[in-house]
């Protein structure tokens, strides 16, 4: 279901897009900042005719959630699809709110965070060697990060690990080597990941 009018309006004017009245109405305003929107985060023409549909829709929730949640990471470079519009608009899915939070929480801990992969669509997770055919990342549920406080030693990502996955909607966290879930150790074998670590929550 879509969001309402209203709710969209609301969502458009935390982000700058709207300066019309807060009405349920879909005026020209209300046109035109969907179709800034668009133009700001999609990746494909086809994408950008300023109708509000679907992807339009997840998008909007996602960019509103995005800036309210956290206040280090870029919807337009660290947290869209890594499909790069291939596959999708770049934003598959409304992202899961925990996750947000958590890396966040990552951010304000360890410092200087790249996420190096996000949300995935379910083509381009497909596409990347190694993943899970029911990756988390395609629920925006997982993120697989790196900061050299938390991660540039074994030990350091072991210690990262252990106390992630201490947080009430903690999953599942890992790295090359070392994974964790609330009741038990495992040993992965992602060389893919390098020196970076797997994060992921509950719904």
């Amino acid at each position: 279901m879509l969001m309402s009018v209203k709710t969209r309006q609301q969502y458009l004017r935390y982000l700058g897009y709207y300066k019309g009245a807060i009405d349920g109405k879909v005026g020209p305003l209300t046109k035109e900042a969907y179709k800034k929107l668009q133009n700001d985060y999609f990746f494909n023409k086809k994408d950008k005719d300023g109708k509000y549909g679907k992807w339009t829709d997840i998008l909007l929730y996602d960019a509103y959630w995005t800036k309210m949640l956290t206040k280090n990471f870029d919807l337009k470079t660290e947290l869209r699809c890594g499909c790069k519009g291939k596959y999708c608009t770049g934003y598959p899915v409304k992202f899961n709110h925990n996750m947000l939070i958590y890396l966040q929480d990552f951010r304000d801990e360890y410092g200087p965070t790249e996420v190096e992969s996000f949300c995935r669509c379910k083509k381009h997770n497909n596409s990347l060697k190694g993943s899970s055919k029911t990756s988390l990342h395609m629920d925006a549920r997982a993120a697989d990060v790196y900061a050299d406080k938390a991660c540039s030693t074994e030990a350091k990502r072991k210690q990262t690990i252990d106390k992630y996955i201490t947080k009430v909607k903690a999953h599942y966290a890992y790295c090359n080597g070392y994974g964790r879930t609330k009741n038990k150790t495992t040993k992965p074998k992602a060389p893919n990941m390098d020196k970076s670590i797997h994060i992921d929550v509950n719904k």
